[in-house]
């Protein structure tokens, strides 16, 4: 954004020049004078305004400008005949710049006013969407139906992995012949020594092995243990 003070200055730089004769000027030079014209103008103020203070005065006065110019080293006698000559040009009065229209074209929501103890000048509120706090995720359901679909699709999901993986670690049979369409691997089982010794032993509760500490080589072992016992029992006739 243009600032309208430099703007004006650099219109004042540029009347003077042609009144000096000059047609023409690039614009980094124009933009340097102008820079110079502007610090000097601050010093001066600030000056002005040191001496107008020093006198126990709240606005300074014409004698306050002078001492400012002396305390810079500045010669300001000719600028009396400078500004009493009628060679200056008047500068036009600047066109008042219509205020852009801000195009709201993605307005969600309608801007809420500002509460009463924010004063009115401040920038209004932003649309709803940018400060309204929006959940990104669902709560979670813990009714009981949901919550047990749940868990059987857990388990089922981590039955069907564990079964891929014994599949890919393990022997296995194939349904075909050749060994290049093993589509539908099959796990091979262990075959149990003997084969009818869990027909003869007695138990007095079917347990479920899930539910137990199921060590598949402890039972072997107590298996072989038990029909070798067996064995021994077995007198030959």
């Amino acid at each position: 954004q243009v600032n309208v003070y430099r703007k004006m200055l650099a219109a004042a730089i540029s009347s003077i020049l042609l009144e000096y004769g000059c047609d023409t000027a690039e614009k980094e030079a124009l933009g340097t004078l102008t820079e110079m014209i502007q610090a000097f103008i601050t010093e001066i103020g600030a000056l002005s305004k040191s001496f107008c203070e020093l006198s126990g005065r709240c606005e300074p006065v014409i004698a306050d400008v002078i001492l400012g110019f002396v305390e810079m080293g500045y010669d300001f006698s000719n600028l009396d005949g400078y500004i009493k000559s009628n060679k200056h040009a008047v500068l036009p009065a600047l066109q008042p710049q219509q205020p852009q229209k801000q195009l709201n074209m993605l307005s969600a929501g309608t801007k809420q006013p500002l509460p009463p103890h924010i004063p009115q000048h401040f920038p209004p509120f932003p649309d709803p969407h940018a400060y309204v706090r929006t959940p990104t995720h669902k709560q979670p359901v813990i009714d009981y139906e949901s919550v047990r679909e749940k868990a059987a699709i857990q388990k089922r999901d981590i039955e069907k992995a564990l079964t891929k993986f014994l599949a890919k670690t393990s022997p296995t049979h194939n349904l075909f012949d050749t060994d290049e369409a093993n589509i539908f691997p099959l796990v091979a089982t262990k075959p149990v020594y003997p084969p009818y010794l869990s027909a003869l032993l007695p138990q007095d509760q079917i347990f479920d092995p899930e539910d137990l500490d199921f060590d598949p080589k402890s039972q072997i072992i107590q298996q072989q243990k038990n029909h070798d016992k067996a064995k021994k029992r077995i007198k030959p006739g």
